[in-house]
């Protein structure tokens, strides 16, 4: 029996044959963009809420005409990610469909090979749901939407530092988006004058999450970062809060908020949440509400995440790349438009890119669990 995947993926070939005789993945009535992402294995929740979110926004704006009469298509191929795989699929992509550009993978395909990749072949890689500095690097045609590991944890740090709590604690992964984290948070704590943070990696077996627990409070942290995804970002916040501790509990976006305020609920009250979207909640903003209305009409259900989100900003911000370009679209005229976007407002979450910027925003967002287990904005 065919799998879901296996259909996609067939549909997705027979498309991209059927316009790679075409230059660029373009035609009179169509532009082609390339996705690899987790449609299976233990990633895949967050590649279908990717590829979701695109198409959720990307029928919208094609059932209003496209852009310059040209319908948005979006191939994705199956990564279940896995980096090979993500490397094999950019080849085809590339060499064999000829797509226009790509677009939204996400942060596990992010690799040092993936990058060398599309800078030989000059495609554009746009909006890769990744925060790693890898994605960018000066000189690329890798263009980021969403503000860097970075720029999230020095505004984490800028924000506590300010109301005057001065010692912090980093639990993160134990790899390179860990060290990264890490990096990041000794140079935003050194600007202020502040010690570098207590470090605390996971690392595998039974003990870890009571391990972290214990190294957290050497230092008597009064704030304790979490720089690690969902799970087990859950089960060290109860650990945390069972210490009977004052620290103040920040979880960082990989932990991806949403998920872990369900998680948690009303336990997790006073935990702190960083994201790099708006809230989902705050539909006084225009972005918010068409994100809201787009899903529903896309899946007939109320299934937002930040995932999704996330990829329907990018796509919506891609679209007004092609408006800018006008109806003689090439990938040098994509990459001139974008450069020369130095302000778009997205509905209330505004982007900027130049030649020497190629990230559209460096914002993250500050949210609080409540009591009820809601997540306060």
């Amino acid at each position: 029996m065919t799998s879901p995947v296996s259909k996609a993926a067939a549909a997705a070939a027979g498309f991209l044959l059927a316009t790679a005789a075409w230059s660029q993945g373009v035609t009179p009535r169509t532009v082609v963009l390339g996705q690899s992402a987790p449609l299976s294995g233990a990633l895949q929740f967050h590649g279908k809420e990717i590829r979701s979110g695109a198409l959720a926004c990307l029928r919208k704006l094609n059932d209003a005409g496209g852009v310059h009469g040209r319908r948005i298509e979006l191939a994705t191929l199956d990564d279940a990610g896995d980096a090979q795989r993500t490397l094999a699929n950019t080849r085809r992509f590339i060499d064999e469909f000829k797509v226009f550009a790509l677009f939204g993978y996400a942060d596990a395909g992010i690799t040092r090979e993936l990058l060398a990749l599309v800078q030989q072949a000059r495609a554009p890689l746009f909006a890769p749901l990744s925060g790693a500095a890898l994605a960018r690097q000066p000189g690329r045609s890798v263009y980021t939407v969403r503000a860097g590991r970075a720029d999230e944890i020095e505004q984490v740090i800028g924000h506590y530092a300010q109301l005057g709590l001065k010692r912090f604690a980093l639990l993160r992964s134990d790899d390179d988006a860990g060290a990264e984290f890490l990096a990041a948070a000794r140079v935003a704590l050194a600007r202020r004058g502040l010690a570098a943070p207590a470090d605390a990696p996971l690392k595998g077996g039974a003990g870890g999450i009571a391990s972290l627990v214990q190294e957290a409070f050497v230092a008597d942290p009064d704030v304790v970062v979490l720089a690690l995804p969902q799970p087990p970002a859950a089960d060290l916040v109860q650990a945390l809060k069972r210490t009977g501790r004052s620290a103040q509990i920040v979880a960082l976006s990989p932990a991806d908020p949403e998920q872990l305020a369900r998680a948690l609920g009303a336990g997790g009250a006073g935990v702190a949440l960083s994201q790099v979207v708006p809230p989902l909640a705050q539909v006084s903003l225009p972005v918010v509400a068409e994100y809201r209305a787009a899903i529903e009409a896309e899946t007939g259900r109320k299934a937002y995440s930040l995932a999704s989100f996330e990829a329907c900003i990018a796509a919506k911000v891609f679209a007004e790349a092609l408006r800018r370009v006008g109806p003689g679209l090439t990938r040098d005229g994509l990459l001139l438009a974008l450069n020369a976007m130095s302000y778009h407002d997205v509905g209330g979450y505004v982007v900027g890119f130049s030649r020497s910027n190629r990230q559209g925003s460096a914002r993250n967002y500050l949210l609080a669990l409540t009591r009820e287990g809601k997540l306060l904005h």
